[in-house]
């Protein structure tokens, strides 16, 4: 089971070979005995038969409907006992243990996120991405909701390369402790990963190697908590507006209870139910004069104009010469920028040493063709840590816009002397802004040697994806540059 790479020696493997054949045999008895409800026994099939076939995921699947059978007809958690049961010592057997456990007590977050660990442990994505969702639903509408479970599930998203799922997680823990910036801070850094992978950095994704190159089902994990969504969250959501409208009607002055019915309402995803959480975050905002409700506002504001893009693109796609609609598109993305470089400027001057939002802002002001500006934010960004090598990047390509070909090559140098890792998205951008810096100079001062080091790095990233960008075209490109050049030395 090693696919995520090579294993380390104390890595645990499964205590009993993979034999789908054995397996099919227990979970055709667990339907068998579903059938006739005898809950427990099933779920004791299905742990059984995954011993065999760890990776099935509609085993996994009918696993949960089971145990969700069992907790509607009264069945109890494990015992005691049965928690500190081992049935063996290696990780697969702890996943297991883990798994049966969940079964049993199928609500219980802490037993959701135990079992997420171990698959992620074990190298399951798809089974690490699907208990997430799980988790995600469960959390949404967890009576006694734990910072700790949604810090702990978002890190493991990010272990996935799944940047939207953190930034899920992220904000269920900062509704938690809205007070908390540290926490508001590590979730601007999931969102900036979110935005980067949107953005175009994982045009490559799935050839990238390592751990996320072997998600290779997500559209399918996507679609499965679309259908779960439908089923209970969409439900469960309105429960809890619910429940916190009545809260906020016991005690309208109480502005925790007024943010945590806004809170709900944004959870809704719909325009009216933001329309309300807006007039909500404002009201607490007169009340308490404190700037993050406003960028609260801000937040949804910028999250609906996303959602009426994707609307919009997902209306072009099935007519694609809709000229009312492309206008429209174009129209509305625009109004999107305006916006957000009004909203991060305003972010930045109210809390000027916060790095994170310097970077925001320099995207926005690079995607506005402000280079100038963004040079000036990116420049700052880059002491952070966290966005140094994006802020490298962008900075070198706002040089090459520029015309400051010179300044561009030296900071992608420097981005890729800092960046030990040579075959992911980011780790291939910077290699193509690089090579076409390279090229600008090898034109501009008849380098040869500078053509032969742009065409040296465009047979790299051609021989790492084929398929990245325009990089044949480029990779020809360089060759016939390099031989006009050889020529007129």
């Amino acid at each position: 089971m090693a696919i995520f790479g090579k294993k380390t020696d104390d890595q645990d493997v499964p205590q009993a070979a993979s034999d789908p054949r054995k397996a099919k045999r227990f979970f055709d008895h667990a339907r068998a005995v579903t059938d006739g409800r005898n809950y427990d026994y099933a779920i004791d099939c299905y742990i059984n038969g995954l011993r065999f076939e760890l990776d099935n995921m509609t085993a996994h699947e009918a696993l949960r409907e089971v145990s969700l059978k069992r907790k509607l007809a009264g069945g109890k958690s494990a015992g005691l006992a049965e928690k500190l049961k081992k049935m063996g010592k290696g990780t697969v057997d702890r996943l297991l243990h883990a798994e049966l456990l969940l079964a049993k007590d199928p609500l219980n977050i802490s037993h959701q996120v135990e079992l997420m660990a171990y698959a992620v442990e074990v190298q399951l994505p798809e089974l690490a991405l699907w208990i997430g969702g799980v988790v995600l639903d469960t959390g949404r509408s967890n009576k006694k909701p734990s910072k700790a479970v949604y810090i702990k599930a978002r890190d493991l998203f990010a272990k996935l390369g799944a940047f939207g799922k953190a930034v899920e997680a992220c904000r269920l823990a900062v509704d938690l402790d809205p007070e908390n910036r540290t926490l508001l801070s590590e979730l601007k850094d999931f969102e900036a990963e979110r935005t980067m992978q949107e953005a175009g950095y994982s045009e490559s994704a799935g050839k990238e190697g390592g751990f996320r190159n072997l998600v290779k089902d997500m559209a399918h994990q996507q679609r499965l908590e679309h259908e779960d969504a439908i089923t209970k969250t969409a439900s469960a959501v309105d429960e809890e507006i619910e429940r916190r409208r009545i809260e906020c009607e016991e005690d309208p002055q109480d502005t925790d209870r007024l943010l945590k019915l806004a809170s709900a309402l944004v959870q809704k995803e719909t325009d009216e139910a933001e329309k309300e959480a807006v007039k909500l975050f404002k009201t607490v905002l007169d009340q308490t004069g404190q700037y993050r409700y406003k960028m609260r506002v801000g937040d949804i504001q910028m999250k609906q104009m996303n959602r009426w893009l994707r609307q919009i693109k997902a209306k072009l796609k099935n007519n694609p010469n809709d000229v009312a609609a492309k206008k429209q598109y174009q129209q509305l993305l625009q109004r999107k920028l305006r916006f957000e470089l009004e909203e991060y400027n305003e972010r930045v001057k109210n809390y000027p040493t916060d790095l994170g939002l310097r970077f925001e802002l320099g995207k926005r002001l690079f995607a506005a063709r402000k280079h100038d500006e963004a040079i000036g934010a990116f420049q700052q960004a880059k002491a952070d840590p966290k966005h140094r090598i994006v802020s490298l990047d962008y900075l070198g390509r706002c040089y090459a816009a520029q015309g400051w070909y010179e300044e561009a090559v030296d900071t992608l140098r420097q981005a890729i002397d800092a960046y030990p890792v040579t075959e992911d998205p980011l780790a291939m951008e910077l290699r193509y802004q690089l090579m076409l810096s390279l090229k600008e100079l090898a034109i501009k001062n008849k380098s040869v040697e500078q053509a032969q080091e742009a065409q040296k790095i465009a047979s790299r990233v051609l021989q790492t994806d084929i398929n990245y960008r325009d990089i044949r075209k480029q990779m020809e490109s360089v060759r016939e540059l390099v031989n006009q050049l050889e020529k007129k030395g």
